[in-house]
């Protein structure tokens, strides 16, 4: 290549009228600050992440057993499975049934068998995991976003601290990792689409495939991110901002973790009973029938209600901004053909994508016969993308030239909330009957302080509101940012502390109380014996409190109410009992077969016996 020497140090020094030798001291200044800024970034992350599980790890000190069941139960035990222990029932259905989470927690069951140990660590391991949002939030914002650094990170401490990411992290689900599996998917796509060498691509590729894999392992909403982990992989080859080397890593990142599925299943399978029936029937009726189809759209609409109201608007605003620009051609073919902002797009679209296949197909898929309100606004299945478009709006709003703009975009989101929530309040209100569990509406009954039925209107007013002072902060030139950040900040903290009260602890209450014998402390229950437990007229759950205690056997459930006599081999069982001067339960009697009693719960009404 031929230089004009006009190119040169020199040249320019005489330009500036600087001396030549000047340049590399200035040089090695501005190299310094970076690597100190860098440095601070690093600190930066690492201290809001100890942050983050720190305070998953307060919210959830007082929470020592499983409450949502049946689900809980099923993870723990396919864990247990997985490191070798005793199986049992659970309410899973094959279609459902991923071993993904379950063997991320299963190694707790090599250190110890006590099943409130075990819960225990669950929750810590559940927190180092779901803290891990935030890091990968920043890297988002900066990535993808394009957020300064400052910026990236109070907007992703903030979204890591949410409910929809934080509050589920208190249980033993796998609503606790898949934020995090979720986001990392879409930043190592970043890194596969916009990375500075080969190397870093093809290594991009391949962890945003394994991510997908992993995904699909972990729970069946995998399913749509793989398909839309597909539709990225043709798009950038149509686009032709892939090579086959990258395109091929990316294929085999998801094709070889997806065979976990399979294998895990296939070492778990003899193990567990799945006793859940399949949703196929109502999926195919939600897109084959008019009904059905007015069922999938109404809560589709839901979602995406309650994913406004979640994120205090600025979610509308991300779903917005991610739309239009795919409706204007002319000015998206000339953003794909620069690379880094083809890069941006390609991934808010796919997040956008993941939004509504998930919204889609799992209101399709939640059984009408449940009887549960909550359906009509069931956004746990998106709650994991929550964060994501609240920093989408955000970044929106802060890219917005004008006050006009900035006020149109918070116009149109609180239009789009008011439009989707009307649907929601008229559904409601036709059909306003069923169960209402606030463990699926952890913001909704926060902002309308309604926690024993579904709340629509106050919460989307209380959303619009917010929204409206928030865009009012941002166009402060000085301290509005922070000072939105620190009021977000400030609205989540107290919801997660408060619905941790109402929700996560009462929904605990009932499964020990105080006088509960626990099977193995109280009831001399040991390694050796084979217990028998009759579920009728016994409270439901019980049978997954005492599945999970005795550990090293699974139960043999049998149906007294039809043969009294327990199962041949059972040398305890644990059945119903009322003490004689209530007598309002059938109590089995054991000394008609040869058991004693040892010890009885007068609360939940059980009892447990011993032959001989």
């Amino acid at each position: 290549m031929i230089v004009s020497p006009s190119d040169g140090p020199t040249s320019t020094a005489l330009r500036t009228g600087q001396d030549p030798s000047s340049d590399q001291p200035a040089v090695e200044s501005d190299t310094a600050r970076r690597k100190l800024s860098g440095r601070w970034v690093v600190i930066a992350v690492i201290v809001g992440y100890l942050l983050q599980v720190g305070w998953r790890v307060w919210l959830s000190r007082h929470l020592n057993v499983p409450a949502a069941h049946a689900d809980e139960d099923g993870y723990l035990v396919a864990a247990r499975v997985l490191a070798g222990g005793a199986g049992g029932e659970t309410t899973d259905n094959e279609t459902f049934r991923r071993m993904g989470y379950p063997m991320l927690i299963s190694p707790v069951y090599w250190f110890t068998q006590d099943t409130f140990t075990v819960y225990r660590s669950v929750l810590v391991i559940n927190a180092v995991l779901n803290a891990l949002v935030f890091p990968l939030l920043y890297l988002y914002a900066r990535r993808t976003l394009a957020l300064s650094a400052r910026t990236a990170l109070g907007g992703a401490f903030v979204a890591a601290a949410m409910p929809a990411v934080v509050f589920y992290s208190q249980f033993a689900l796998t609503d606790s990792v898949l934020g995090t599996m979720v986001i990392a998917w879409l930043v190592l796509a970043h890194t596969w689409l916009a990375g500075t060498t080969a190397r870093v691509r093809v290594l991009g590729a391949l962890g945003s495939g394994a991510m997908a894999g992993l995904l699909f392992v972990t729970h069946i909403r995998g399913t749509m991110v793989v398909l839309v982990h597909v539709l990225l992989i043709i798009t950038v080859l149509l686009l032709r901002r892939s090579g086959w080397a990258t395109t091929l890593a990316a294929i085999a990142g998801a094709g070889v973790v997806m065979t976990l599925d399979p294998i895990l299943k296939a070492v778990s399978a003899n193990a567990i009973d799945t006793a859940g029936n399949s949703p196929t029937n109502t999926t195919i009726k939600a897109f084959t029938t008019l009904s059905g189809l007015g069922r999938l759209l109404g809560t589709a609409d839901g979602q995406l209600w309650y994913l406004c109201v979640g994120t205090f608007g600025l979610g509308a605003i991300g779903i917005i901004t991610a739309v239009l620009p795919l409706t204007r051609l002319r000015a998206l073919r000339v953003e794909l053909t620069d690379a880094s902002s083809a890069a941006r797009r390609i991934i808010v679209t796919a997040t956008l994508f993941t939004t509504l296949l998930i919204a889609l197909t799992s209101s399709a898929a939640l059984p009408p016969g449940d009887n549960r309100i909550n359906y009509y606004a069931y956004a746990r299945y998106i709650h994991m993308l929550f964060p994501l478009w609240l920093l989408i709006g955000l970044t929106a709003l802060l890219s917005a030239k004008t006050r006009r703009q900035a006020l149109t975009l918070g116009g149109y989101a609180a239009a789009f909330t008011l439009l989707t929530g009307a649907v929601v309040s008229i559904r409601t209100r036709v059909h306003g009957y069923g169960r209402f569990l606030s463990f699926d509406s952890p913001e909704l009954s926060f902002m309308g302080w309604k926690w024993d039925h579904i709340a629509v209107t106050k919460p989307t007013i209380v959303a619009v509101v917010l929204l409206a002072g928030i865009v009012v902060l941002l166009r402060r030139p000085r301290w509005g940012l922070p000072l939105a950040m620190a009021g977000i900040g400030l609205v989540v903290a107290a919801n997660m502390v408060v619905a941790t009260q109402k929700i996560s602890t009462a929904m605990e209450v009932n499964q020990y109380r105080p006088g509960t014998p626990l099977i193995v402390r109280d009831g001399y229950v040991h390694e050796g014996d084979r217990v028998a437990f009759a579920k009728q007229q016994v409270v439901w759950f019980l049978q997954y409190n005492h599945m999970r205690e005795i550990y090293w056997t699974p139960l043999l459930i049998w149906d007294q109410t039809v043969d009294p006599t327990p199962p041949s081999g059972a040398n305890v069982v644990i059945a119903p009992y009322d003490p004689p001067e209530s007598a309002k339960l059938e109590t089995w009697d054991g000394q008609r077969y040869g058991f004693r009693l040892v010890v009885s719960d007068p609360n939940q009404r059980w009892a447990l016996w011993r032959k001989g």
